[in-house]
């Protein structure tokens, strides 16, 4: 008597699964416990990655995977919630800005092509001094509350 071979595959605990969307999920990724606004941002950032060559005619790229890792990270690092969705837009070099706005403020986050981040505080359309974004808490709290 011969016994067929089989070709079952048992995945390990932690690997990639697929859903029955056919979407990829990264398990150590929360998505069902993301806020929605962090969701249609990753999603953004995601579908920017898809730009052509030269899509600005200075002869820029789409962002690289390390960028696009590097911002959807950031996204996944601030510290406050609810947000409304922000505005994601490619940097020309190959990079994203971010752009939230909550009343008459509004937070820019830049990420460049060489990975450098920059903030910028801006009330009523006057940009206020440039912002480390180390200290990413003590920027959205202000953009939330208008308190420093």
């Amino acid at each position: 008597m011969t016994t067929a071979a089989t070709n079952a595959v048992t995945p390990a605990d932690r690997a990639i699964r697929p859903q029955h969307s056919g979407v990829v999920v990264n398990p150590a990724v929360p998505a069902g416990e993301m806020p929605d606004w962090k969701r249609q941002a990753i999603q953004k950032v995601n579908n920017l990655s898809r730009l052509q060559p030269n899509w600005d005619a200075q002869g820029s790229q789409a962002p690289t995977w390390g960028i696009r890792q590097a911002a959807i990270d950031l996204l996944l690092r601030v510290p406050v919630s609810p947000l409304p969705t922000p505005s994601v837009v490619p940097v020309s070099g190959g990079g994203y800005h971010f752009e939230w706005t909550v009343g008459d403020r509004e937070l820019e986050i830049s990420i460049e092509h060489d990975f450098s981040v920059e903030a910028l505080r801006v009330v009523s359309g006057v940009p206020i001094e440039p912002d480390e974004i180390a200290d990413m808490r003590r920027l959205f709290t202000w953009l939330v509350t208008g308190q420093e």
